[in-house]
């Protein structure tokens, strides 16, 4: 029986190893930390309770709820509807709908220009429903080679761009639409038009991974740090200085970080590693004594060139009720102390904060999202397509393989394992 051992237990590397031991494989999961799930689990620190990255699946990804569905989970996902945040632009409070729809158009401050360029550009991209693929930015490649900042100037113009896609991006994902590729729009938005729901887990993100994990056995605080393919097969070093074989091994952790373990890739590996970019990501989550109203607010960097996401959860299930705040793609790439940085600022949206703070904890996600900037869907179909040619001792799998989203993880995953599946049976 041919071997694989998956390195990285995301949920990546739990759909390899699902869809592998499905097909016959004899599969090993090894993860470095304590706790699988990667950037969809939840961590707590005291008595503060947080996503790990993931906070919300979209209403796509064909694969991820696959994935769902065959571990009994469907009933487990909750709708969360017309999911807004608040934001000020040139003096004018307004609703920004994650989900674009009709209320789009009822936005206030928008001409009656405005509105028909939204009406038209929703015209021309329900046209393309089919022909792009959310979980693989390749079915966008046409669009790879503009910003997202040029191509929304151009279809939508400057003032509709501040009001529907620097808010959103820098709030969300923390990527500025001058540093982005247009095709990330282009394969995400088409999916979700006439859509109102995204949703959660029950009993949180890493539910998911949790279940996974269990069935397949992972070997948690077993983080590998060499991996050397050779003609017979693969040698993985271990941090406590173990060694383990396998006929194949797949590489299902972030992008930055494959260089390290990968003893001699491959020339095409190497270019492609040397291709992918991750952002980084700080956040700070304040305990709240007492309750707060839900709410969650974009800030521009006009209001903050420190905060651009707030949100005031109630406890529900946590301890306390908490405050997200989430700092701006420029703030979270300095390094240091991130509260003092931003207290000013969330003290202007909780006045209470210095009376009803419990505690609070700083999170620092170094590889949060891979970056698709303009040109890098052209590396990427290249290494794939080398990749799915023929037989390789190692094979990569993750989100920046397919598209940065939950979705476009297991996607890759689900390729990797096909892959290996066709190059040396099942």
């Amino acid at each position: 029986m041919t071997s694989v051992i998956v390195v990285g237990a995301g949920i990546a590397g739990l759909t390899a190893a699902w869809r592998l031991r499905a097909a016959g494989y004899s599969v090993t999961v090894l993860e470095a930390s304590a706790a699988p799930g990667g950037r969809m689990a939840e961590a707590q620190d005291g008595d503060i309770v947080f996503n790990t990255g993931a906070r919300l699946i979209y209403p796509f990804g064909g694969p991820l709820y696959d994935l769902i569905a065959e571990l009994g989970l469907r009933n487990a996902l909750i709708p969360v509807r017309d999911l807004a945040a608040s934001c000020r632009i040139d003096g004018v409070d307004m609703r920004i709908g994650l989900m674009p729809g009709v209320a789009t158009l009822r936005m206030p401050g928008l001409t009656m220009g405005d509105r028909l360029r939204l009406l038209a550009l929703s015209w021309r991209l329900w046209r393309l429903r089919g022909r792009v693929d959310p979980d693989d930015l390749l079915s966008a490649l046409a669009w790879d080679g503009e910003t997202l900042a040029a191509w929304a100037d151009r279809e939508l113009g400057p003032r509709l761009r501040a009001r529907l896609i620097d808010p959103v991006f820098r709030g969300t994902r923390s990527w500025n639409a001058e540093e982005i590729s247009a095709a990330f729009l282009l394969a995400t938005l088409v999916p979700m038009l006439g859509r109102r729901d995204v949703h959660v887990l029950a009993g949180g993100m890493g539910r998911l991974t949790a279940e996974l994990a269990a069935r397949l056995g992972v070997r948690c605080g077993c983080a590998v740090t060499r991996v050397v393919a050779g003609a017979d097969g693969c040698g993985v070093t271990l941090a406590d200085g173990g060694t383990l074989a396998a006929d194949v091994v797949v590489l299902a952790v972030p992008g930055a970080a494959v260089a390290g373990l990968l003893a001699d890739p491959a020339p095409e590996q190497a270019a492609f590693l040397g291709a992918v970019r991750y952002n980084r990501l700080g956040i700070v989550h304040y305990a709240i004594a007492g309750e707060v109203a839900p709410a969650m607010r974009f800030l521009t960097l006009a209001e903050s060139p420190v905060l651009s996401t707030y949100q005031q959860m109630a406890a529900g299930g946590r301890p306390h009720a908490q405050l997200y705040c989430q700092l701006t793609p420029e703030a979270s790439r300095q390094d240091g102390p991130m509260e003092p940085m931003i207290r000013d600022a969330v003290r202007r949206l909780f006045p209470d904060l210095d009376a009803r703070e419990i505690g609070h904890s700083e999170q620092r996600i170094t590889h949060k999202l891979p970056v698709p900037y303009p040109g890098y869907l052209g590396h990427l179909a290249r290494y794939r397509a080398w990749q799915e040619a023929a037989a390789r001792r190692v094979y990569l799998a993750g989100d920046y393989l397919a598209a940065p989203l939950l979705g476009g993880a297991c996607a890759s995953a689900a390729r990797a394992a096909a892959a290996i599946s066709r190059h040396w049976g099942g």
